[in-house]
């Protein structure tokens, strides 16, 4: 039991002493892209994001998606924002869903948008919440269904969205009154279970 005991008290101060080295090496890679010395930078981001650090994976998904200081590649993006996406970045779900939804670098997969769009938008992700409209507006990968869309247009104009209002009025041309109302029960229950604004 003591030796057991033992065994964890060392991992947890592993751990600990782990922590800083994440946390410096993505600072050693912030300032590296500063500095414009993007080897260091990639080397130090890398070592971080394969510690687990999230904003070194989100960062290294973006930098690879867009080629920003390093050359463009789509399935290194997907990559890391996948070890994002799992580890909960409501910025890095957005992206894969929008990899998949595009079929950018991976193959289009309106499943694999939906999945992950959803769980950008279960964390208020406002811009989840407009594509995943756009998904049942359109019928990619769902059947279309203006109640859900426009549910889901009603939630991201509540958060703050501009395109949630704009969204709102387009689909609501093709609805009846009593489907409007469905929609602002659906946003309103799903609020009220999350209690967001």
């Amino acid at each position: 039991m003591r030796n057991t005991q033992l065994i964890t008290v060392a991992g947890y101060v592993l751990t600990l002493l782990a922590l800083p080295v994440v946390a410096g090496d993505f600072e050693d890679g912030q300032k590296f892209f500063a500095n414009k010395d993007y080897v260091r930078a990639v080397e130090s981001l890398t070592k971080s994001a394969e510690q687990g650090n999230i904003k070194a994976q989100l960062q290294l998904g973006i930098r690879n998606f867009i080629g920003l200081s390093m050359p463009q590649n789509y399935q290194q993006a997907a990559f890391w924002y996948h070890k994002a996406s799992e580890q909960g970045s409501s910025s890095a779900q957005l992206q894969l869903g929008g990899m998949y939804d595009d079929g950018i670098g991976i193959e289009q997969d309106y499943q694999q948008a939906l999945t992950w769009y959803l769980k950008a938008a279960e964390q208020g992700n406002s811009v989840a919440q407009i594509k995943l409209g756009n998904m049942y507006t359109n019928g990619n990968g769902v059947i279309q269904d203006y109640i859900e869309a426009d549910k889901w247009f009603i939630i991201a104009d509540a958060s703050g969205h501009s395109g949630g209002n704009k969204n709102r009025k387009l689909v609501e041309k093709h609805m009846t009154p009593e489907q409007v109302n469905e929609a602002k029960k659906r946003a309103g229950d799903w609020t009220a279970e999350r209690k967001l604004p």
